[in-house]
């Protein structure tokens, strides 16, 4: 007797998946709270472009002169986040469903046809760089798009060959200020490269502390990340120590070209400096509980540096 192959069973299966998610499914497969902070990253490179290429003295004068821009750039930015997050779960459900933290995700278990969320996040990525393209330029619009590209046919694909890809996703991570920036000023400009540095490095470190507490979930779907590469954790924690040790200059560097104040300085000191030290104490302890507290103290470090520039840009 015949038998059937897998991958044809599997397409007979998925005629039977709901078509339409609902609409906490549908948040979970946009990543919507990820897009809000894209958003507010972006928002901040494109005032401090606004002010740095343009000459505008003060946020009111970048509302007043490039008020619509901004929301249609913040529209575009949103609409290929969330695109580029549907494709990207469409691409591993057979990765997610192997792994307990994203098992419960739509696709995977079942609650999502894998067509209508490819259909939705082509639509979404190609109308968010549509829009880019159209309202604020073409540079913005090719940022957009080399995001989208890199994330879901290079990150994403390499997450299973090698650890690498964790340097390799940072990059795509780390563009929404600059496609902020270029929105404003149709230019990559220093401000936006120092919020690029600055979002790439703390990646790094913020993705290992996951990486350790995760990694029997990442080793179980294949996914080739630094503690499942290496089970001591020596090139874990060592990658993530060096990683909040060359954040914590380049986190300074705002203020020193006058980028950003005295206010700034000083809590991107005090928050590097502690981002620095939960990341030393999880090398030490290497357990959850410590990865957990380098994990939380860079949830503190990212919103609370960037609103204390965007801060400096309010007087």
């Amino acid at each position: 007797m015949t038998q059937i192959p897998a991958h044809i069973l599997s397409r007979f299966k998925d005629q039977d998946l709901p078509l339409i998610p609902s609409r906490v499914d549908l948040m979970t497969l946009l990543k919507v709270r990820i897009t809000v902070m894209v958003m507010i990253t972006a928002s901040i490179g494109f005032i401090m472009a606004s002010r740095e290429a343009l000459e505008i003295s003060s946020l009111t004068g970048v509302l007043s002169l490039q008020g619509v821009v901004m929301l249609w750039m913040l529209l575009g930015v949103a609409l290929s986040c969330m695109g580029a997050s549907a494709l990207n779960q469409v691409i591993e459900r057979h990765t997610d469903a192997q792994m307990p933290r994203t098992a419960d995700r739509p696709i995977p278990a079942g609650r999502l046809h894998p067509m209508s969320a490819t259909v939705l996040g082509v639509f979404l990525s190609t109308l968010g760089v549509m829009v880019l393209w159209l309202q604020c330029g073409y540079l913005s619009a090719m940022l957009s798009a080399g995001t989208i590209l890199s994330y879901c046919l290079i990150y994403t694909p390499m997450k299973r060959l090698n650890s690498m890809s964790t340097i390799v996703g940072a990059v795509p991570g780390a563009l929404p200020p600059v496609m902020g920036a270029a929105a404003a000023a149709h230019a990559v400009t220093p401000s936006a490269m120092l919020l690029f540095a600055i979002m790439f490095m703390w990646q790094l470190p913020h993705f290992l502390a996951i990486a350790w507490l995760y990694r029997k979930d990442y080793a179980s779907g294949g996914i080739q990340v630094l503690p499942v590469e290496d089970p001591t954790g020596k090139s874990t924690f060592r990658q993530a120590v060096l990683g909040a040790v060359v954040l914590l200059p380049i986190g300074l560097v705002p203020s020193i070209v006058g980028v950003a104040g005295d206010v700034y300085f000083v809590l991107a000191l005090v928050l590097g400096l502690l981002y620095l030290a939960t990341t030393i104490w999880m090398a030490i302890k290497q357990d959850r509980s410590a990865a957990r507290w380098s994990f939380f103290s860079s949830l503190v470090y990212l919103p609370a540096v960037f609103f204390a520039m965007l801060f400096n840009q309010l007087v």
